[in-house]
């Protein structure tokens, strides 16, 4: 029998039905014809993380699937990754790899692991980090096992620090940047960016110093001009996210006065053991902003605001954040926003931000919605680990992670 001339869709039920994502791994390796056939395979994200308790005492590994629910944003379905013991979660990167480290090492030295595939890469150690910080987030400009050259760029938290390697010098090189928060990276048209709350700059890693350079940002005074108005509202956070060939500047702030349509979600399908809240009792409103970047003649750039996501769902965290298509990945709903909250804090949650207007609103009134309250969103919990106060179990560090199979 000729097991390379096997149906697509029976090869493809084969594929879905294996246990381990190594298994899968092999299979795309045995052919052509069974590696296409395994392409058309859509996974689901994950969410990955160090769990501790509330003391940040253990850095005990744990990851979930995002699952599908005829109601609500979704639920987390716990699974084993195949991640190296010993190593602790810093970020989820780009093109299949975690970010990962030896909490016993010093300095930090930053390990990409394909949790797929298993393959590593040891980094050198980033020497001009403090002791004190954080690798919040590491973004590759190409898949480092395809590309002949590669180059990455770290964040360092609370206080912002970033690092630039280069996979042909074997070194990291600091660039000129400080800020205190949370600033997102994306690589994007063949550069690195920076965004720190509405500022967008571009790395500069070709100069004799490596430097961030903020883009020029133009304001125009008609409705359909930029976009670069103060609210007064404090920034929790900023990403940058590729979305069908743009990119966009994505804000999270607080302060807020709530929308009462909140619900809360439990992690699994059966009775949840511990103690949950609903978001509007916890007084940490959230908005979610999202600007589109529009380039300009002469290098500048311009805000434009975005009322809808054009029926992606995007997944911010502590990892390179990413869109993906609901019609192509039916684990996530369209025009959503799901957010890791409360970075660094012990107690970890999912939020999932409605981006879709009320249909009882009028286009003005969704308008003024939009910019001045929360959307409608709904809280995930991780499923509890088998304490009876899921409360207790934290959640350090934690980002979303799409596989490369």
């Amino acid at each position: 029998m000729d097991w390379s001339s096997l149906p697509a869709d029976l090869l493809l039920a084969v594929f879905a039905r294996l246990p381990r994502d190594a298994d899968r791994a092999r299979f795309r390796a045995v052919c052509a014809g069974w590696g296409a056939a395994a392409a058309s395979w859509r996974p689901r994200p994950w969410l990955v993380g160090s769990r501790t308790d509330r003391f940040g005492r253990g850095a005990a590994m744990s990851s979930f699937w995002l699952s599908r629910r005829s109601h609500g944003g979704g639920g987390l379905v716990p699974f084993a990754a195949a991640v190296p013991a010993g190593l602790e979660f810093l970020s989820s990167s780009s093109h299949g790899y975690l970010a990962l480290s030896d909490p016993m090492a010093t300095p930090k030295a930053v390990a990409l692991v394909n949790p797929i595939t298993g393959r590593r890469i040891r980094l050198p150690p980033i020497g001009f980090f403090k002791r004190w910080h954080d690798v919040a987030t590491v973004v590759l400009s190409a898949d480092p096992e395809t590309a002949d050259e590669w180059a990455a760029v770290a964040v360092g938290f609370p206080t912002n620090c970033l690092a630039y390697y280069s996979s042909a010098a074997g070194a990291w090189t600091p660039l000129g940047f400080s800020a205190a928060g949370y600033a997102g990276v994306e690589h994007f048209r063949g550069r690195f960016y920076v965004a720190f709350k509405s500022q967008l700059c571009v790395c500069d890693v070709e100069a004799t110093v490596p430097a961030v350079i903020p883009l020029e940002q133009l304001i125009d005074d008609d409705d359909g001009g930029g976009e670069n108005v103060d609210t007064g509202r404090r920034v929790v956070e900023t990403h940058l996210v590729e979305c069908d060939g743009e990119l966009l500047l994505v804000s999270v702030h607080d302060n807020l006065e709530r929308n009462p349509e909140d619900t809360t979600i439990f992690g699994d399908d059966d009775d949840h053991d511990g103690s949950s809240s609903s978001s509007s009792d916890s007084g940490d409103g959230r908005v979610v902003e999202v600007l589109r970047v529009e380039w300009v003649a002469g290098g500048a750039v311009r805000l434009v605001r975005q009322e809808d996501l054009c029926s992606r769902a995007l997944f911010l965290g502590r990892n390179r954040a990413f869109a993906l298509s609901p019609e192509e990945f039916p684990a996530c709903r369209a025009n959503c926003v799901y957010l890791v909250d409360q970075q660094g804090h012990p107690d970890g949650r999912v939020r999932v931000f409605d981006m879709n207007a009320d249909e009882r609103w009028e286009p003005e009134e969704a308008a003024v919605v939009a910019r001045n309250y929360a959307r409608r969103d709904e809280t995930i919990y991780p499923p509890d680990d088998g304490r009876r106060d899921a409360q207790s179990a934290g959640w350090a560090r934690r980002g979303w992670f799409f596989p490369k199979y």
